[in-house]
């Protein structure tokens, strides 16, 4: 092999290292690096806090930098309450079905103030809309009596709430979220009420109620980062 042949060799073995090492190090830099590519999403599942053991929760995050993510919360709450008197001649009533579902979004963005999206802890200012409806159903009711008529409500709220909460991640994705929020919040009811006229017929007066709440929430997700 001439001299000439043997720098030949050396430049190509040294281009394929090159090559290779540039390479590695770019995929180091894609999983270990100061932004981790390797979750930029989270899903997470509300556990119920504060006896809410009706309601269900799912919340996703997609990060946008280091520091900023948003979110979105879909949540179902759903109650039946059957409650029966006995024994029945201490009440006009056998007694009566209650139901309510309700519907929620919670669109949010998250803002870390340590560590690196989605760990770390973090502030969260959120919106909340939702709706729900609900009925009152009596059972062994005397049919003429107005008293015990079965009655349905609707209802809308609209709030805004601020959350302080941290949010850790273990390898591969398990993800663990916790954290206080407080708010305001506007509802707005609707409660068909039956009312007897004098001559037997019964009229469905609609009652309108809106008022101005304050909302205190406890957090704790669990779910999966990738």
């Amino acid at each position: 092999m001439t001299g000439f042949e043997h720098m030949v060799t050396i430049q190509q073995w040294g281009l394929l290292l090159s090559l290779v090492s540039t390479s590695v190090f770019a995929e180091e830099g894609i999983t270990t690096g100061t932004f981790p590519v390797s979750h930029r999403n989270v899903v997470t599942l509300s556990v119920p806090l504060q006896g809410l053991d009706s309601q269900v929760a799912l919340e996703g995050e997609h990060v946008l930098g280091e520091r900023v993510s948003v979110g979105l919360g879909v949540s179902a709450t759903w109650v039946n309450t059957r409650l029966r008197v006995s024994p029945r001649w201490s009440d006009p009533v056998d007694g009566w079905n209650n139901t309510h579902l309700e519907l929620g979004l919670a669109p949010a963005m998250r803002f870390y103030l340590t560590g690196t999206a989605p760990r770390g802890l973090w502030v969260s200012p959120r919106v909340e809309v939702g709706y729900g409806m609900g009925s009152t159903t009596f059972v062994g009711a005397d049919k003429n009596d107005t008293r015990f008529i079965n009655t349905e409500s609707d209802a809308w709220f609209l709030g805004a709430m601020g959350v302080v909460g941290y949010s850790v991640v273990l390898e591969p994705g398990f993800t663990l979220q916790g954290g206080v929020g407080l708010g305001a919040r506007r509802n707005v009811s609707s409660t068909g009420q039956p009312m007897g006229a004098s001559d037997g017929s019964i009229t469905v007066v609609d009652y309108r109620d809106t008022r101005w709440t304050f909302a205190e929430r406890l957090v704790l997700n669990v779910g999966w980062a990738f």
